[in-house]
């Protein structure tokens, strides 16, 4: 017999789209993006990583939010059974954001991720796994065929890469058990609601040169990264996912190659942009995120895009409208507390 528990909960996900870390930065675009086109949504995410109020969609009639850990949905009788898919982006993010878990962070990865694939397999639910540019744990231009290495020194960024690829690996062998899913490694992906309070660089920027503050340049300024809009990677999810899991392939790179630029040019990009007259400055990032900090094993973190135009997508947002957005979300808010 069901556990009553189990029985309720069940019409919570029935023909929902379930999005865990929906209230995270990109997986409250994607439930928004979700909501959008006329679909049920479902958020199940412990708070960690928010980046928004949960009222807005408290308010909204096709949204149900459940303030808990993944872990702790399922253990309280949770169940994704009816469930049309799941967007698994729950997890802790940053490169500044991720260090007070130190030592933790690999097993919350991959404690959450093994829940997933566990209920999608016994309901039969698609899932999209997100896990990371990291996973490389080098320099240059990265297809998804190329192999991926761990680097020798152990780092907080590391324990992260690592278990974002062991969850790449548990989606592939979960295949055999079948599951249908597929795996997306974001590339560098910024935009409105992004939150400096991980370490990310497009909002620190921008929300430095609209306060009047030096914009921190960390190391050289000559790290190569290519930016993505969130509305883009989005678009991926909602439009393209169904062709992704019938194409056969596992991974798929999601990034803008047309959109990469050295940190340094960045900063004085947006600088300019912003009509500040902020400098910019190097600094120490140990001094200001901790001894814990380090830098991306990637100098150049650049995305080769082959699985994802093979099935009809491709990014559309360029650098300029993508720092332009970002900085009309934050010019209102700037001076007040930010999300």
């Amino acid at each position: 017999m069901r556990d009553s528990r189990t029985a309720a909960r069940e019409t919570e996900t029935a023909d929902a789209v379930v999005v865990t870390g929906g209230m995270g930065f990109i997986g409250s675009f994607v439930a928004d993006a979700f909501l959008a086109a006329g679909r049920r949504v479902v958020i199940i995410d412990s708070m960690v990583s928010s980046v928004l109020s949960t009222e807005p969609y408290d308010e909204h009639p096709d949204c149900t939010v459940l303030q808990m850990s993944v872990e702790d949905y399922f253990d309280a009788g949770g169940t994704v059974a009816g469930a049309e898919r799941v967007i698994h982006a729950a997890s802790l993010v940053g490169p500044a954001g991720i260090l007070r878990f130190a030592g933790q962070l690999g097993a919350d990865i991959v404690r959450s991720c093994q829940v997933v694939i566990d209920q999608c397999i016994e309901h039969d639910v698609p899932v999209c796994d997100f896990s990371s540019a990291e996973v490389y744990g080098r320099s240059g231009e990265l297809a998804e065929k190329d192999t991926i290495q761990v680097p020798v020194e152990y780092s907080v960024r590391i324990e992260y890469a690592i278990a974002k690829t062991l969850t790449e690996a548990m989606v592939a062998n979960s295949r055999h058990r079948g599951l249908r899913g597929i795996v997306i490694r974001p590339f560098n992906v910024t935009g409105p609601r992004q939150s400096e309070r991980g370490g990310f660089v497009v909002p620190t920027f921008v929300q430095q040169a609209l306060a009047g503050e030096d914009l921190t340049v960390f190391a050289t300024g000559e790290q190569l990264r290519a930016f993505l809009s969130v509305t883009d990677l989005t678009r991926f999810i909602v439009d393209h996912m169904d062709d992704a899991i019938s194409s056969g392939e596992l991974i798929y790179n999601i990034g803008n190659p047309a959109n990469k630029i050295s940190v340094r040019a960045l900063a004085e990009k947006i600088r300019d942009m912003t009509g500040s007259t902020s400098e910019v400055v190097y600094a120490d990032a140990k001094r200001i995120h901790g001894e814990l900090y380090e830098e991306a094993e990637s100098f150049e973190k650049t995305p080769v895009l082959r699985a994802a135009p093979s099935v009809g997508w491709e990014p559309r947002i360029g650098l300029d409208a993508l720092i332009r957005e970002t900085i009309d979300y934050y010019r209102p808010i700037v001076g007040a507390e930010v999300p």
